[in-house]
């Protein structure tokens, strides 16, 4: 049992010493890039991201692939970020996994599903949060949205309905006493993806009150596995 074991750990070492990342060493510019050249574990989750981004792009249609690639443009400038704010502080110090976020990159990419029809039931999700639409009775749907900046938090929504079933579902931003804020939020279907479009307002306001400071609930999604 113990030469089993040796065996596969030098094995799984072998492999990840190995691994290499979906772009040039010797090139590396970022602080991301250095740190993900530097650590083959990191190198093995950017591999994979990687790989399961071109397979995802070639099972999208057009629109939506070109809304994946800003997906995936945020994603990096994320993952920037955490890197950058990780350089030279030691790891037990670290606020932010460069690891996680890479691997849970991979899998979100790997969890993306050709919708079946232009209908709106299922989860929809990006870099940036999740929308939620499930049946609610005859003629209705229910949704809910969660999104956020996922390095600093910040440009937050948390809203949620029950809405028409329509071409285009619309659901009427409310206030703590169930008042119309002005604020609409449209979620429609456009090919392969969800699209969450926010407008409306009224005296003065920036944002709904569902949205924290610099809030919006804008952005394009995409169809997640079954669960």
């Amino acid at each position: 049992m113990n030469t089993v074991l040796a065996a596969l750990l030098a094995s799984n070492g072998s492999a990840m010493a190995q691994a290499k990342p979906s772009f040039d060493c010797a090139k590396a510019a970022s602080a991301a890039e250095k740190a993900i050249c530097a650590d083959p574990t990191l190198a093995q989750a950017d591999a994979d991201v990687a790989k399961n981004y071109a397979a995802v792009m070639k099972m999208l249609d057009p629109h939506a692939g070109k809304a994946l690639r800003d997906d995936q443009s945020d994603f990096i400038l994320y993952r920037d970020q955490i890197a950058g704010f990780n350089e030279n502080t030691p790891k037990d110090k670290q606020n932010f996994d460069l690891g996680e976020f890479l691997r849970d990159r991979a899998a979100f990419l790997a969890g993306i599903r050709k919708p079946a029809d232009s209908g709106f039931i299922g989860t929809w999700s990006s870099v940036r949060g999740t929308v939620e639409i499930k049946a609610a009775g005859a003629g209705k749907l229910e949704v809910s949205q969660e999104v956020a900046n996922p390095v600093s938090g910040s440009g937050s929504c948390e809203i949620g309905g029950t809405v028409k079933v329509r071409k285009d579902l619309r659901l009427v931003d409310t206030d703590d006493n169930d008042k119309p804020t002005g604020f609409v939020f449209t979620f429609r279907r456009d090919g392969d993806a969800l699209v969450v479009e926010q407008s409306g307002g009224k005296d003065g306001m920036s944002e709904p009150p569902s949205c924290g400071a610099n809030g919006h609930a804008d952005g394009i999604f995409f169809l997640g596995e079954k669960q």
